[in-house]
């Protein structure tokens, strides 16, 4: 199995009453709880949290948040809340799940962790901090799926809504020449959006040496134009450079209402219907062996466990393909075959190629934190004052690049064979999964030969090495049950590059690259690729290089719930209700259709501030 430290290379009021009052507590013993509450949300991670804060802003409506990871407080979460402990967050298997994907085989039959975050605030708790957005396009092709409000005019106000966006320094602005859209941000938000004290200056040199070699250079990727080499925000407090996530920012403001609960260490192992299909409750557990027990809710059940295991608890609870479910005994409520289908991640190449470089003077080596001394000295400098490197997570730059910049002269034909060809889907995918995958596929490649849309993360580190990114996925992967064992891991077919496409849009990524990489505006760094070496030029070589290099994941697992017509393989429509059934919601990234060419956590922030906004009939 590929460890997770792959990613160590990428860079982590007043109280109210209603009528039958109760502290807003977190809460470690489930007997502790109520009988029954207006809303169950499952799952305490970045959605969850959104949600049940929103609700519980009416005092009427009691809200219990089950999540099976721990509630880890500020003055013990330094590797989660100082940014330059980011890395050590990341790859910490006490925040995860600690899931193995299946056999990989376009991926030499490795297996590779399976990031799903298992702590109070989810995926923004170990997260990168890279606060972007996806461009335009990239939301407008959720609507054009059907999804009637869930495009860019749609979603643009909750990105806003959640933010409230810090204008970098008048004197590091002029330094690093960052320039922002004051119109396009939010400031009043939960979440706080900003620049660290601490920006290495060869990030001010890389994005110099793309607008030399006429990459496009936006004034402000969050404004819809995400196209270009972009200056991006964290999420981070500036007052105490610390992170800024669902936990502190919605969970923190919440937990001071009376009708607001928590339950945590206790994983929910089914949803209950009635004889009509109305999800009446749900049944929880500390684990195998352990008592289950049981709460109702009057309202909803709202499902929040993510990309990973809300696929997973659909089908425990009888939800999903008809045949998956009979092969493990649990009876059928709704056969919904797209529940697990439309698995989407963003797989990247990290140092590769691979360089040898001379960072001189007055740049700043990274490796530098890796000396004990310098680390302890910039860690004494973070605690006493709040700047220094510490303040820096994975950094603040990076490149989003359509298909028709990347490959000028192949990128007609690339799309042209791709339309002419096979869905090259899951041996098993219904046919209503195979008709959305088609639509999906019309409107991608339409976008394809735009400069509206990415299809490439393009990052040159503070290390001057490269990581390159499929963002616009052709492939699809598969999340489904083992067993019937509820607390059995899932099984997460990543099923990278079986799309041929993506394999040939990865080999275009990394030929452009290279040529950055050889650039005049690089030149001071001395960039000299060992591997895989100047001699693997053409296109097959370096196929069978990436193969061997590529991972499945940069810890951005997506859409397998989708929202999208039912005849589509969709298993949510766009109020986001579970089809077939009534009293049940999904409101986390595994309802996004097509995966957006960015970071998730903003996105997932305003689709779950929609969200609420929708379930409380706003």
């Amino acid at each position: 199995m590929y460890s997770r430290s792959i990613f160590i290379l990428l860079i982590t009021t007043l109280r109210l009453t209603y009528a039958s009052p109760f502290p807003g507590v977190v809460i470690e013993r489930g007997e502790d709880l109520k009988a029954s509450y207006d809303y169950i949300v499952v799952g305490g991670g970045t959605s969850g949290l959104v949600v049940a804060n929103r609700l519980t802003e009416n005092p009427e409506k009691s809200v219990l948040v089950i999540e099976a990871g721990k509630l880890i407080p500020d003055d013990q979460a330094d590797e989660i809340l100082i940014p330059g402990n980011v890395q050590k967050a990341m790859v910490d298997p006490a925040y995860q799940w600690g899931i193995t994907s299946q056999p990989v085989p376009t991926l030499g039959n490795n297996t590779w962790a399976v990031d799903s975050a298992k702590i109070v605030g989810g995926g923004s708790a170990i997260n990168g901090m890279f606060f972007d957005r996806g461009s335009k396009e990239d939301y407008d092709s959720w609507e054009k799926l059907g999804n009637k409000g869930w495009g860019w005019e749609g979603l643009e106000p909750y990105f806003k809504k959640s933010e409230t966006f810090h204008p970098p320094d008048p004197e590091q602005a002029k330094e690093f020449d960052i320039e922002y859209d004051p119109t396009a941000h939010g400031f009043t938000g939960p979440i706080q959006a900003a620049f660290p004290n601490f920006i290495y200056p060869q990030l001010k040199a890389i994005k110099d040496a793309m607008k030399k070699f006429r990459i496009p250079n936006p004034i402000d990727g969050t404004n819809g134009n995400a196209i270009g080499a972009l200056w991006v925000s964290n999420a981070i407090n500036p007052k105490s450079q610390t992170r800024s996530y669902a936990k502190t920012a919605y969970h923190d403001v919440a937990a001071r209402r009376s009708n607001y609960h928590l339950l945590t260490q206790q994983q929910v192992t089914k949803i209950l219907f009635d004889k009509n299909k109305k999800a009446t409750g749900v049944t929880f557990s500390a684990g195998a062996g352990s008592t289950q027990r049981k709460v109702s809710a009057k309202a909803e059940i709202i499902l929040a466990a993510g990309a990973i295991h809300s696929p997973q608890l659909l089908q425990l609870s009888g939800i999903g393909p008809k045949d998956l479910l009979n092969a493990h005994g649990i009876p059928v409520i709704v056969d919904l075959p797209g529940v697990g289908s439309n698995f989407q991640d963003h797989a990247s190449l990290i140092n590769m190629p691979n360089y040898t470089v001379t960072i001189p003077e007055p740049y700043i080596d990274p490796a530098l934190m890796e000396n004990a001394t310098y680390n302890a000295q910039a860690l004494a400098e973070y605690k006493a004052n709040r700047t220094g490197p510490y303040t820096a997570g994975v950094g603040n730059g990076a490149s989003f690049l359509p298909l028709p910049l990347i490959a000028p002269h192949s990128y007609k034909s690339l799309i042209k064979s791709t339309l002419e060809s096979s869905t090259y889907l899951h041996p098993s995918a219904h046919s209503n999964v195979i008709a959305g995958f088609k639509k999906q596929r019309e409107l991608l490649l339409d976008s394809f030969a735009t400069y509206k849309v990415a299809v490439d993360e393009f990052i040159v580190s503070t290390n001057l090495q490269q990581i390159v990114v499929l963002i616009k996925p052709l492939s699809r992967g598969f999340i489904g049950i083992g067993s019937a064992d509820p607390f059995a891991k899932p099984e997460v077919e990543f099923r990278t590059i079986t799309h041929p496409t993506d394999l040939a849009i990865i080999v275009e990524s990394v030929k452009y690259a290279r040529s950055f990489m050889a650039s005049e505006g690089l030149r001071k760094f001395k960039p000299v690729e060992i591997y895989p070496g100047v001699d693997v030029v053409s296109d097959e070589a370096l196929a069978k290089v990436v193969v061997k290099a590529l991972s499945p994941t940069l810890m951005h697992p997506a859409c397998t719930c989708a929202m999208m017509k039912r005849e589509l393989g969709g298993v949510v429509d766009d109020e986001l209700k579970v089809y077939g059934v009534e009293g049940l919601r999904i409101v986390d990234a595994s309802v996004m259709p097509l995966i957006p060419g960015s970071h998730l956590s903003s996105t997932v922030y305003a689709v779950a501030e929609k969200a609420a906004d929708i379930i409380k009939g706003i």
